[in-house]
């Protein structure tokens, strides 16, 4: 490590001994730091540049644009690299891969964008090869159940051949250490919670060996999906308490509106039942105004105008059906029958409950009906 450490300060030195003896060679730094950028010599045109901070000539003023210009290089180098990168190990071209982040490490040795995606692609990189030696090992557990089946049944035909029977046991024992590679590795899928994989990796450990380490692996494996059940149980219930919560909430809000619009309109309907009313009872129209009382007492009406309006409205039928029955009675003694019996109806549509004006009514009914049978008589004596 120290050995690398000094083989980067000298490379770093002679990069900084080079841009100064450019310095003095060349002509304008912005020609030679565009060359550099051409051919992805980002190292060396940092370095030109910090060379050129610490020795400042008053013929270079656009200092801060060229250090720009260079960031923005590199910032775009460092994007397209681990995009190049990002490519070849998506297809499993893993050489292809740390050759790029290799190359452009020479290029940018203390890019930490850089040293993080080479970071990040050994990891990656070792976790690929361990998902191989896993698929290696599932597969060569599944061979092998297979054989040891083969081989029970072969032995189960024959008697007394010790050597198939030592070839059994030893492939037995082989089957038990395998059996036990496969159940630490689905342990730790376990501890990942990749079921899928333990899923996978268990069961066969279980059929390969009676060992207790299989057993335990295996028993531990039903219980956490047992209990992933009960998860998955418990939330597509909360999932549907929700919903139905949720459905439930929408169906109150849409009865709210609705109980609002209801309300709304009764209530409109009560303002135009009002108004006619008010109109009625000014214009002593009194028919129409006890017919509208009628429906805003149905409708619960109660506010101080509809109180003040239906007492003046009881006081001036009061009034009217009294001059009606002074009316009829005037007619009646004057013996125009008739002319009272329509003055008296009219007073007794307002006032269907008195009863003195229903006595009248009666008695000349009694009077007309009498005079009725007198006409009607009349003709058949003559």
């Amino acid at each position: 490590m120290n050995h690398r450490i000094w083989f980067v300060g000298v490379m770093a030195l002679s990069l900084i001994t080079g841009c100064a003896s450019l310095r003095t060679s060349t002509g304008d730094p912005n020609d030679q730091i565009d060359s550099w950028l051409n051919q992805q010599e980002y190292g060396k045109a940092v370095a030109y540049v910090a060379d050129l901070k610490a020795s400042p000539s008053p013929a270079i003023r656009n200092l801060r644009e060229i250090e720009e210009k260079i960031h923005t290089n590199i910032s775009n180098y460092e994007q397209q690299v681990v995009a190049k990168a990002e490519r070849a190990a998506a297809v499993n071209d893993w050489g292809t891969a740390f050759d790029v982040y290799r190359e452009a490490l020479t290029r940018l040795p203390e890019s930490k964008l850089l040293q993080h995606g080479q970071r990040q692609l050994l990891q990656r990189h070792a976790e690929h090869l361990e998902r191989l030696e896993l698929e290696r090992l599932i597969a060569k557990g599944e061979w092998t159940l297979k054989d040891l089946e083969i081989n029970r049944a072969t032995e189960a035909n024959k008697s007394g051949d010790w050597f198939g029977q030592f070839s059994l046991n030893r492939k037995l024992a082989g089957a038990n250490e395998l059996a036990l590679e496969l159940a630490e590795h689905g342990k730790r899928a376990l501890e990942r919670k990749d079921l899928t994989l333990a899923q996978r990796i268990l069961p066969l450990a279980r059929n390969l060996s009676t060992a207790i380490e299989s057993r335990a692996a295996n028993a531990r494996l039903q219980e956490t999906l047992q209990a992933e059940e009960l998860r998955i149980l418990n939330e597509q219930q909360r999932i549907a308490d929700a919903q139905f919560a949720s459905q439930r909430m929408r169906s109150e809000q849409q009865n709210k509106k609705e109980r609002s619009a209801i309300n709304s309109q009764e209530q409109k309907k009560a303002k135009r039942l009002m108004a006619d009313f008010r109109k009625a009872c000014h214009e002593k129209n009194l028919v129409e105004a006890q017919r509208l009382r009628s429906q805003l007492e149905e409708q619960g009406g109660d506010n101080r105008e509809f109180e003040k309006l239906r007492k003046q409205l009881a006081s001036d039928i009061a009034k009217h059906v009294k001059h009606l029955i002074e009316i009829g009675a005037t007619h009646y003694s004057r013996q125009q029958y008739q002319e009272a019996m329509d003055v008296w109806q009219q007073a007794h549509v307002l006032d269907p409950n008195n009863e003195q004006l229903t006595a009248r009514i009666k008695r000349v009914t009694r009077v007309l009906g009498k005079l009725q049978n007198l006409r009607e008589k009349s003709p058949a004596t003559q």
